[in-house]
């Protein structure tokens, strides 16, 4: 079971008591380091020595977890250059860089950095990586072309996909990387939050094949399988979905992974953060109709951009933080609409929930992944303080200023 109710209602009390919160606080972030702990060790467990795992920043890109996962032996993954200098100044030793769209300057700057494992997104970034930076692993993306199953936004393994050379050019992979002794790794990550580990084993499965083929032709020319992230996180109550299963159904497939034949990684994100995040927002209004509140909070699509524009695709549980006598016992269909200034901002329709009152809280729970870290400036308003939990509590980023604001616009 992940975080329970009780749990979410002892953190904001005890945050209240030691006086954390200010008269401005009218949201914050809370992420608990024990449950991030937890999640890295089973994954580490769950894979076994031939493994190296990465995390990958754009799920959370916060600088003090950065630098706690960091200080576990764990490597980071970067979509993009920016994140490549965070990840460096955050003190990473091992940092794989994914994104779909390097530049030749980005490349020529990489030259510079230890630690570099480029995952060329095609043929031709490959052929640009290996002229522009000298120093660096390069590994080469392949689109599996396997239908995971999972929903289309996280899905990126179509036949159009932006990601990754696609494995029907087979051949043309083959001679590429046997003429280009700097590609020592393959690629794959097929997609996110997939429930049909047989899926996301079956296109790694298509990918070691491909290894295992170029290997034919010239033993130990590809030395690594980076199998990337996308385990899924169950938002909804239950238990979670089992990461030592997926790597028992992964053993089966692709011993070499396992045995030495390879060694692999991984770019795991979600499942390690989802679970560790909870969002605490201050009602500031509600809007009661028959048989409806609407319950406007002070945070909603500037953080939760997938869940206001993709409405149903994304769950979170949001539970009731009393802080006065005005709520009763009675429910009411809700939804939950934040404080941006267009129709769609709302983060959950038709949840049923307590009637609730202006000044109350609310939590929004496993919001550790993928939330805060989408974060819009559309209407301009203050990224929220975010405070950590490692058996105390600390301000691990403080709410953003208005000169802060006004300055990124200037």
């Amino acid at each position: 079971m992940h975080n329970d109710s009780h749990s979410s209602v002892a953190h904001f009390n005890q945050i209240l008591e030691e006086g954390l919160l200010g008269d401005e606080d009218n949201n914050f972030i809370l992420y608990d380091f024990n449950v991030l702990n937890a999640q890295l060790q089973k994954a580490k467990l769950a894979f076994g020595e031939t493994f190296k795992h990465y995390v990958a920043v754009k799920t959370n890109p916060l600088g003090a977890v950065l630098e706690h996962i960091v200080s576990k032996g764990f490597g980071l993954e970067c979509a993009s250059f920016e994140e490549v200098i965070l990840a460096h100044s955050c003190g990473a030793q091992a940092i794989g860089w994914d994104s779909p769209a390097k530049t030749d300057n980005e490349l020529r700057e990489s030259d510079k950095l230890e630690g570099l494992l480029i995952n060329a997104n095609s043929l031709n970034e490959a052929e640009r990586a290996i002229a522009l930076n000298q120093t660096a692993s390069i590994f080469l993306r392949i689109n599996s072309e396997v239908d995971t199953g999972t929903h289309e936004s996280m899905s990126v393994s179509g036949a159009f996909s932006k990601f990754g050379e696609p494995i029907s050019n087979r051949a043309e992979i083959i001679d590429f990387v046997l003429s280009n002794k700097r590609i020592t790794g393959l690629h794959i990550h097929a997609s996110s939050q997939t429930v049909d580990y047989a899926k996301t084993v079956e296109a790694i499965k298509s990918v070691v094949s491909l290894a295992d083929e170029i290997n034919s032709h010239s033993p130990n020319t590809i030395r690594t399988i980076n199998i990337g992230g996308g385990f899924p996180v169950n938002y909804h109550k239950g238990d979670e979905y089992d990461i030592q299963a997926y790597a028992d159904q992964l053993k089966v497939a692709c011993p070499g992974l396992f045995d030495g034949t390879y060694s692999a990684c991984t770019e795991f994100g979600r499942y390690y953060h989802a679970y560790a995040g909870s969002t605490y927002s201050r009602i500031e209004d509600v809007k009661v109709f028959e048989n409806k509140q609407v319950v406007i909070l002070n945070i909603g699509a500037d953080s939760f951009v997938r869940e206001a524009y993709n409405q149903g695709v994304w769950y979170h549980e949001i539970i009731p933080i009393q802080q006065d006598t005005s709520a009763s016992n009675k429910t009411l269909s809700t939804d939950f609409a934040g404080p941006l200034c267009f129709g769609g901002d709302f983060i959950a329709k038709n949840h049923t929930f307590p009637v609730t009152a202006r000044n109350n809280w609310v939590c929004i729970k496993d919001t550790g992944a993928n939330t805060f870290s989408l974060w819009s400036r559309h209407c301009s308003r203050r990224f929220p303080m975010v405070i950590g939990y490692n058996n105390a509590y600390t301000i691990l980023k403080e709410k953003e200023g208005i000169d802060q604001i006004v300055n990124f616009w200037k």
